[in-house]
């Protein structure tokens, strides 16, 4: 539990065009905000993916200390509050990866299907410039309504 900063973190490879237009045009401000967005749903869901092809996406020195805790803390409520498990940021990590990939087919299928591209939808998603404009304010809501929801599905 030292937030190290020199680990790459992944994505799906499938995702890298979605993470990039996700910042591009504006909903996020860089890839660790949409990772943190993405593991949050993930671990709310109770859902894990592992990551057929792994992209790195960005350093975990950009990961915040506030993003670090709620890893940490996601890490040891998922293991028992078992302290060993968070002893190793690589392996935090690995498991806040699983949590992400799975959080990101959430926020597609709940949010962002509405903005893909038709042709994108099947393979690697891409957003549709014709509908990005909305996209940061209608990002906000679905967030706030995601905080404002209860329970767990």
């Amino acid at each position: 539990m030292k937030m190290d900063g020199n680990i790459r973190v992944a994505t799906e490879t499938k995702y890298k065009e979605l993470y990039n237009n996700m910042k591009s045009y504006g909903a996020t401000e860089d890839f660790h905000a949409l990772f943190f967005v993405c593991a949050c749903l993930g671990y709310r869901k109770g859902k894990i993916k592992a990551l057929p092809k792994r992209d790195d996406r960005f350093w975990s020195r950009t990961i915040t200390p506030p993003e670090w805790a709620c890893y940490y803390a996601m890490i040891l409520e998922q293991n028992s509050f078992d302290y060993d498990k968070v002893a190793d940021d690589k392996d935090v990590l690995a498991s806040i990866e699983g949590y992400a990939n799975a959080g990101m087919d959430i926020l597609i299928e709940e949010f962002l299907g509405d903005f893909l591209l038709p042709s994108s939808k099947s393979s690697d998603p891409q957003l549709d410039p014709a509908f990005c404009k909305e996209i940061p304010k209608q990002f906000v809501h679905f967030l706030f309504d995601q905080s404002e929801s209860e329970g767990l599905e």
